[in-house]
């Protein structure tokens, strides 16, 4: 009988404690997306005003900057959600594959500047939005492998 209440009990505190690290992860993501988007959108208005970019330029305007980081922020905090929960040693495998990913998002921004599909592309303008994805990358990485593990 003792070794059955152990058991229950082991069972519940590893519920208990997975349901606390989603928690965490969640408010972790949030305050992720929240400081990140704010940072992009800040740094894309710098670049856009340092640089010269010009206005017709839509992919660095601020609702484009900030729907997309939210969204990547988003994603970031799920991937790193599925890291955490499968992966022996999931910081060191999250930052590998926000390092994979800071790579793939680049070539939507390199198609951009070949295609000039957008008005008003330009060099600076592009490698302005490679920036941002920088700046997004570094913060994902650094809050979420810093604060979205529950510290044993």
């Amino acid at each position: 009988m003792a070794t059955s209440i152990s058991e229950l009990e082991i069972r519940e505190g590893a519920r208990s404690s997975l349901g606390s690290g989603w928690k965490r992860l969640l408010v972790v993501g949030a305050g992720l997306v929240l400081t990140a988007t704010l940072a992009n959108v800040v740094i894309a208005m710098a670049l856009r005003n340092g640089l010269g970019v010009p206005t017709a330029f839509q992919p660095l305007a601020t609702p484009g900057v900030a729907s997309l980081t939210i969204v990547g922020m988003i994603g970031a905090t799920l991937v790193f959600g599925w890291v955490a929960r499968s992966q022996p040693d999931p910081r060191r495998t999250f930052v590998l594959i926000a390092t994979a990913g800071l790579i793939v998002s680049w070539l939507p921004d390199l198609v951009i500047w070949a295609t000039a599909v957008f008005p008003g592309t330009t060099t600076r303008g592009i490698l302005s939005l490679m920036a941002l994805h920088v700046v997004a990358a570094v913060f994902a990485v650094g809050i979420l492998v810093r604060f979205g593990l529950r510290s044993e």
